[in-house]
């Protein structure tokens, strides 16, 4: 089976558009020795199954956290037959930093270019057959949320499958672009595999390349320090000097397929930074924080919703005399939340269900401990597992509470 490993930065969408083409198949569990969420699934709607792989979402390929940690050991370890960029279409410059590295591997790759519907309701607008003609790698307008394109996309990934891929990289012609092209022609003759995406980790400095080639990193440091750094006259940062290169390439050649519908002042706010700026102040987040809280486990636990029965307190009183039988579902000191209704309600039913149980064995004339063992054991214990169900329902259902900013950026 074909394995597609889906890669791109935290928020890009990346979970989404896994949900929406492994659905019912995906299954999610822990990374070998981290606690850091795997999520595999089967896309089954295309000519053949496909595997795919969630990567955690990264900001780039450098190793300095567990997550891109688990990213760049995946690509390169377990060969996936091609990578799925995800690339944010209203963050483009930030998203192709990774994008630039990925190219670098040689594995077949796609770019799904993301949220373009979100960029549609701007009036903003990409010329993708630039960027894909620029960038050289196949680019689909999709919307993860919308399922919009997602089976194409994975159409242009089967494709691509078909033709060995050699990694490109767009710092070529920057200053570190000979050292990097001495570095690749090292490792292809020591037998590297990806040597191009080696060669520039190596002239990084790479803590994971320089130990695991140390005479080529002294190599390339000698010649970056006798060839290079005397351009300069300093000491060449190589790492700040690569990822600078990245963005003025994204900069010039990827940038201008973007058309904005209006230009926007750089002390602007936008809609989410106004919300930011009163959800995250150091001084109202807390506060607005118990707020939630607290009405979260309100909707979940009270007996008296709102508090209307000590506010009116006739409502109350009435509330206290009506709690009895079918009626003590709803009812208590006040009216009850969401939570207790439902809790009330199935231990109504599963108190009846036991006493039809009880009632059924007598019948069939059961003994006492086959009555035991149904109705106290076996009932009783399935009863109580799932009298934590309505709490849980409803705290589950509470998550509109927390998108409370979602929905004041939206």
């Amino acid at each position: 089976m074909l394995k597609f490993a889906l890669a791109g930065n935290p928020n890009s969408g990346k979970t989404t558009l896994f949900n929406a083409l492994t659905g019912s198949t995906a299954h999610v569990g822990n990374w070998p020795g981290v606690t850091v969420d795997k999520r595999e699934g089967v896309y089954k709607k295309g000519s053949e199954p496909v595997d795919i792989v969630d990567l955690p979402g990264i900001y780039s390929l450098s190793p300095y956290t567990p997550e891109e940690v688990i990213a760049r050991n995946f690509v390169l370890d377990e060969h996936p037959d091609c990578i799925i960029n995800i690339v944010d279409a209203t963050n483009l410059e930030r998203n192709l930093y990774l994008t630039t590295q990925l190219m670098e591997l040689d594995v077949p790759m796609v770019v799904a270019l993301n949220m373009t519907d979100v960029l549609d309701k701007r009036g903003d607008t990409i010329d993708v057959r630039a960027l894909e003609k620029r960038i050289g790698i196949p680019v689909v307008e999709i919307s993860a949320l919308k399922e919009t394109n997602v089976d194409l996309l994975v159409e242009r990934a089967l494709e691509a499958v078909k033709t060995a891929r050699t990694g490109e990289t767009v710092l070529k012609d920057s200053l570190l672009g000979s050292a990097i092209a001495n570095a690749e022609i090292a490792l292809k003759l020591k037998g590297v595999e990806a040597p191009l995406f080696h060669a520039v980790k190596l002239v990084e400095k790479d803590e994971i390349e320089v130990k695991n080639h140390p005479a080529e990193a002294k190599a390339v440091e000698a010649f970056i320090a006798e060839n290079l750094a005397g351009k300069r006259g300093e000491k060449i940062d190589a790492e700040a000097e690569i990822a600078d290169a990245r963005y003025k390439y994204i900069t010039a050649r990827f940038s201008s397929t973007l058309t904005r519908a209006r230009k926007y002042s750089f002390d602007e706010l936008s809609k989410s930074d106004k919300a930011d700026k009163v959800l995250t102040n150091k001084w109202a987040g807390i506060p607005i924080f118990l707020v939630i809280l607290f009405a979260i486990f309100h909707f979940t636990f009270s007996e008296n919703l709102l508090f209307l029965g000590s506010i009116i307190p006739a409502f109350g009183e009435w509330c206290a005399l009506e709690c009895s039988a079918i009626k003590g579902v709803f009812f208590a000191g006040g009216l009850n939340s969401p939570g207790v209704i439902l809790f009330n309600a199935l231990d109504l039913l599963t108190s009846q269900i036991g006493e039809w149980l009880g009632a059924g064995l007598e019948a069939l004339g059961a003994s006492d401990a086959v009555l035991g063992l149904v109705c106290d054991g076996i009932w009783g214990g399935l009863s109580a597992v799932l009298s934590f169900l309505p709490q849980i329902l409803v705290l589950s259902c509470s998550s509109p509470f927390w998108k409370i900013a979602d929905i004041w950026r939206a």
